[in-house]
């Protein structure tokens, strides 16, 4: 049996028939024909989370993870606009999600109907598409026309590259009929494919790395191949080469820059000629460093090349020359191997940079207070190897930044957009679908704002959550500007006066606390105990020492 709405009965058909495992639904009536053919579709899984807010992360954390759609399912009316923020977060972070939102019939809309807003593409804007579905679908040119649009809109969640996509179905009562399934609409094969770059301009290509005596590789954010890795260590290698990353990079090697932040401190009037890129390659999704992304901007490399299989004329830096469109997998695999070393000083100009700064920030950690600082060094000393992170905005993101990472551990967080309205909640889905070992490390009022993430019963007990308590948008005390006038700063902080432990509690999950660096080592070690619920490790800081030590070692870092 299905929903007797062919427009529903078909899009849950379709959508297993296309490899969809999973739909996440948030309760309601208007979405009664899509809840009934997507329950009783066999090889779908049904996921109910109340808030569509949290939903729409939750789902967009497993469908990060999966790396295939996952469907997401409402009803009409405001819920629909409480997707906007996770659905801008994916559009950005490319990760695919099918979205499927029941409608009020378009006649009513503007009529003073009930939960009948102007819902047909209202999120377009962060869409790679967005349909309608008819709602008369009683002749056979209706149908096979619906049929076109529900194997387009699933095959655009992944071609040619990952993205929402928006599929608004109006519904007319009665809404609660069933018949029985048959097969209704022809089944459309997306076939993949994969460009490369074509001989003639791969030969310019290699000529102009093979000679240009500075090069700098950039890496956004992303989850790359074992065999690209390998390919970015070769590149590495080469004299006039030096390769940056971050945590959200997820390509930890010794043979490249992993801690831009801290690396960037070094660079002076003295040594920046020797360090400044006349060809920037870069690849991947955001960035997180500001101080790299304004230092690029000031030195403004003669040559620019992003390389993205989707992504045009993305010119971060206000210097891109080449839009090279394929993947980075096929561009260093096409490249690496024909470029020729010459006499250069370029990458061990800067891996000297790396050490000096490097051998100063650990005698400056050594001999700083209890404070986030050295909460993240024990963090990233202590949490177990293999695990997935997921860093929240803002100030864990950028704390992040400023330690070697080792151990296989995989980063990542939400920034798209940089929001911290999902973070809890992308965590909660990503565990969800991978069953590692997940920790979140959030700051109190991401954890607060996204409490509802626990208003959810799939939430599995991998899930670890590290809350950094520092009195709440402690940021701004770092950040130059809302930190000059004390009257201002209770616009930019954001103390919320909650109790995270009575918070954590209502949701009855293990909770352990720490105020100084005895508690917090013993706190890691009960947190990552064996535990039937996902547990949480409160961390209290002092909010006026965090930011002094922080701003602090940053100037220490520039002192020769």
């Amino acid at each position: 049996m299905t929903s007797n709405h062919f427009a529903a009965s078909e899009l849950a058909r379709l959508c297993a028939a296309k490899g969809i495992k999973y739909a996440v639904i948030s309760p309601g009536s208007r979405s009664a024909p899509l809840v009934i053919a997507f329950n009783k579709q066999e090889g779908i899984e049904c996921l109910r989370v109340i808030d569509e807010r949290s939903a729409a992360f939750f789902a967009m954390g497993m469908a990060q993870q999966l790396h295939a759609p996952v469907a997401l399912i409402c009803t009409s009316g405001s819920a629909v606009l409480n997707y906007g923020p996770a659905i801008a977060e994916a559009f950005y972070q490319r990760i695919p999600l099918l979205v499927i939102t029941a409608d009020r019939p378009e006649e009513w809309v503007d009529q003073g109907e009930g939960q009948a807003i102007r819902q047909q593409g209202v999120l377009a804007l962060h869409m790679k598409l967005s349909v309608q579905l008819p709602r008369i679908l009683t002749d056979e040119l209706a149908r096979w026309h619906c049929g076109r649009l529900i194997n387009d809109a699933i095959d655009s969640t992944l071609l040619p590259v990952p993205g929402p996509v928006h599929v608004n179905v109006p519904f007319a009562e009665p809404l609660y009929g069933t018949t029985e399934a048959v097969e209704a609409s022809r089944f459309i094969a997306p076939v993949m494919t994969e460009s490369f770059i074509l001989p003639d301009h791969a030969r310019w290509l290699i000529g102009q790395l093979s000679a240009c005596k500075r090069v700098m590789v950039l890496a956004g954010q992303g989850v790359w191949s074992e065999g690209m890795r390998k390919q970015l260590v070769q590149f590495a290698a080469l004299p006039q080469v030096t390769v940056h990353t971050e945590a959200t990079t997820n390509l930890d090697e010794s043979a490249f820059i992993t801690c831009i932040d801290r690396v960037i401190e070094g660079v002076s009037g003295r040594n920046e000629n020797d360090l400044r890129p006349d060809l920037l390659i870069t690849f991947g999704g955001a960035v997180v460093s500001k101080r790299i992304k304004t230092l690029l901007r000031k030195w403004r490399p003669a040559q620019h090349w992003n390389v993205d299989a989707g992504q045009r004329h993305h010119d971060t830096y206000q210097s891109l020359t080449h839009d090279i469109a394929v993947s980075p997998e096929i561009f260093f695999a096409q490249i690496v191997q024909g470029v020729q070393p010459n006499e250069s000083f370029y990458g061990e100009a800067w891996k000297m940079m790396d050490e000096s700064t490097r051998g100063k920030h650990n005698r400056l950690i050594a001999a700083a207070p209890f404070c986030d600082l050295t909460v993240f060094h024990t963090l990233n000393d202590r949490i177990p190897g293999g695990t997935d992170v997921h860093l929240a905005n803002s100030t864990p993101a950028r704390y992040a930044q400023l330690f070697d990472r080792v151990r296989g551990i995989r980063w990542f967080g939400n920034r798209g957009t940089s929001g911290i309205d999902g973070c809890t909640s992308t965590a909660v889905g990503a565990a969800f679908a991978t069953k590692r070992t997940t920790t979140l490390i959030t700051g109190d009022t991401a954890f607060c704002y996204d409490s509802n993430a626990f208003w959810n019963d799939h939430i599995p007990p991998s899930l670890k959550v590290i809350v950094i308590d520092n009195g709440g948008g402690n940021i701004f005390r770092f950040i130059e500007g809302p930190d000059k006038d004390p009257d201002l700063l209770q616009w930019f902080e954001a103390p919320h006066g909650r109790s995270i432990e009575q918070l954590v509690k209502s949701f009855d999950l293990p909770y352990y606390h720490a105020s100084e660096q005895a508690s917090l080592e013993a706190g890691i070690d009960k947190l990552y105990a064996v535990h039937d619920r996902p547990a949480v490790l409160h961390i209290t800081t002092d909010a006026r020492t965090s930011p002094q030590v922080l701003r602090d070692h940053f100037n220490q870092l520039r002192t020769t």
